[in-house]
């Protein structure tokens, strides 16, 4: 690991060069489901409407379908008067044609007859026998949704890469679209180190902590729609964790390491892939804090990309929000990001290096952002905050009423 500190990386360099380096995004295979066992997961392909919607013209209003040209300059002291031909009933089918000086009496989401292109609202009428009185003009199309007006045939309704969750399926189940065909990304996460046990074990023996970033990096990737499986724990051998992570890659598209990234003798991660085939290990290092010791590595021959996340809890969990999701988003082709960023007031002063890339996580208050500070080691810091502050390399310390940049997920 000599000259590890020499090759460090900005993150967004090293983001850049991965994802140009393998070639993002990726051509994956998919796997046709239900759309009712859908949700929270990735569209692999890209899904066109068959139809045009709405597939008839529709009123927005109850009241008449008219000829827009037949109201023109129509007021309320210069009415104008139609013959009433009759009603359209809710879900069914508007038989009627609307001629020179007719109408049709339609609800609100009903079928708009042939010949008439706007309706004209109850309020703005009166009716007498068979005769309706109209007050005010109209526009071609006013209240009024014509066919195809929203969706047309062929048009994309998601897009490669996409999650599906409750803003699309409404679109999905009016096109009648009840099968989705999803991202198939194998994820696996292998915890490493001697002193990690299972979360289950109920007496914790002296020295060992339970494994916590396999289960968070499970629950992160899953909210932002990439099913993951947990692989196990494997111990500080070299043969064992080379045997672990040939294995893994066997079983799945992108493997993370928890642990294993630190200068130490004991980790090997860092010498096992460099020892993938092209291109191998690509970064070693990052410039940015926590989330050092931060590896990337990939295989083009079988399109597998190797992350090795730091493994103290919070160092782990700020890698993963900033570098992990943002290569995920890429390697599927999504054309959305992970998180946004905002710019709020400090509520109390951060205090920074010059020189790093800084993430102190950070809690909304009124209005005010506030640095919820915690060390590499720490595991609770994430459960109560919203966000992260982020100070670039050029900036120290920031002090209460300035403001800051502020990522959030």
């Amino acid at each position: 690991m000599s000259g590890f500190a020499k090759e460090l990386m900005r993150r967004g360099e090293a983001i850049e060069y991965v994802s140009t380096a393998l070639g993002f995004p990726w051509p994956l295979e998919t796997r046709p489901v239900p759309l009712g066992e859908s949700f929270g997961n990735r569209s692999g392909l890209c899904l066109r409407s068959t139809v045009d919607y709405p597939m008839f013209s529709r009123s927005t209003r109850d009241g008449y379908a008219v000829r827009s040209e037949d109201v023109t300059g129509a007021s309320d002291s210069a009415p104008v008067f139609l013959r009433i031909k009759g009603e359209i009933l809710m879900g069914e089918s508007a038989l009627g044609y609307v001629g020179e000086g007719e109408c049709l009496s339609v609800q609100t989401g009903g079928m708009i007859p042939e010949g008439a292109d706007a309706v004209v609202m109850m309020e703005d009428t009166v009716q007498a026998g068979n005769w309706l009185e109209v007050r005010k003009a109209l526009q071609a199309g006013e209240n009024v949704i014509i066919r195809g007006e929203e969706i047309r045939k062929g048009q994309p309704i998601l897009k490669p890469g996409e999650k599906l969750d409750y803003r699309n399926v409404g679109i999905m189940a009016t096109l009648g679209l009840c099968t989705v065909d999803l991202l198939d990304l194998r994820i696996g996460i292998l915890s490493t180190g001697d002193e990690i046990v299972p979360a289950d074990t109920v007496l914790l023996p002296a020295g060992k902590i339970r494994d916590a970033n396999a289960w968070f990096l499970e629950f992160l990737l899953k909210h932002h729609g990439f099913p993951a499986k947990r692989l196990g724990i494997v111990p500080d051998r070299r043969e064992k964790l080379a045997e672990a992570v040939k294995g893994g890659l066997v079983q799945s598209d992108v493997l993370l390491l928890s642990g294993g990234s630190s200068v130490s003798v004991r980790d090997y991660c860092s010498e096992i892939l460099s020892d993938l085939p092209s291109p191998g290990l690509l970064v070693r290092g990052v410039n940015m804090s926590p989330g050092k010791p931060l590896l990337i590595a990939g295989c083009l021959p079988d399109r597998r990309l190797v992350v090795g996340l730091p493994g103290h809890p919070l160092s782990c969990s700020v890698v993963a929000i900033t570098v992990l999701l943002p290569l995920l988003f890429r390697l599927v082709g999504a054309e959305a990001v992970p998180f946004k960023s905002l710019s709020a007031r400090l509520g109390s002063d951060v205090f920074g290096r010059a020189g790093v890339e800084e993430f102190i996580p950070a809690v909304v208050k009124g209005g005010e952002v506030f640095p919820a500070p915690g060390k590499s080691g720490y595991v609770s810091v994430l459960n109560e905050a919203k966000g992260l502050i982020r100070l670039p390399e050029t900036e120290e310390t920031r002090r209460t009423g300035e403001n800051v940049e502020v990522l959030e997920w």
